[in-house]
């Protein structure tokens, strides 16, 4: 009981993170469109999928690292990667913050707040428990 805002706050990211790759890998060609669509302006095509793969490949990766984290602390009480997770979250949600302020989406960015939030939420927590 006494780690549960913990466990909380990595199931939500865990849910975002997953649910957000899951969406772009099932509908890769729609998910390309909507990008190459936003961002024409401001970078090309080619770009704009490299920036995609890569960020897939971050969700992939932190879904995978909150996971162990999750598994560490129900398990054996340790919080040795919840830390990482959190400081990787956060570093996703920063790019994706750049992305959309050169769009000049200023509502879309500010949306990201609350995640970036959450994410320092439990790096404060897992660094002091």
């Amino acid at each position: 009981m006494a780690y549960s805002g913990i466990i909380l706050i990595l199931i939500f990211l865990i849910v975002t993170y997953l649910l957000s790759a899951y969406e772009k890998m099932m509908d890769w060609k729609k998910t390309v469109e909507d990008y190459c669509h936003m961002y024409q302006d401001v970078f090309n095509p080619m770009l704009v999928k490299l920036s995609i793969i890569i960020i897939l490949g971050i969700e992939i990766t932190l879904s995978t690292l909150i996971g162990i984290a999750l598994y560490e602390i129900i398990s054996v009480q340790s919080f040795f990667y919840a830390p990482y997770a959190f400081v990787l979250s956060g570093f996703l949600i920063i790019i994706l913050l750049v992305g959309l302020r050169l769009i000049k989406d200023y509502s879309g960015s500010s949306g990201l707040g609350i995640y970036f939030i959450i994410s320092m939420m439990g790096l404060f927590w897992s660094q002091y428990i």
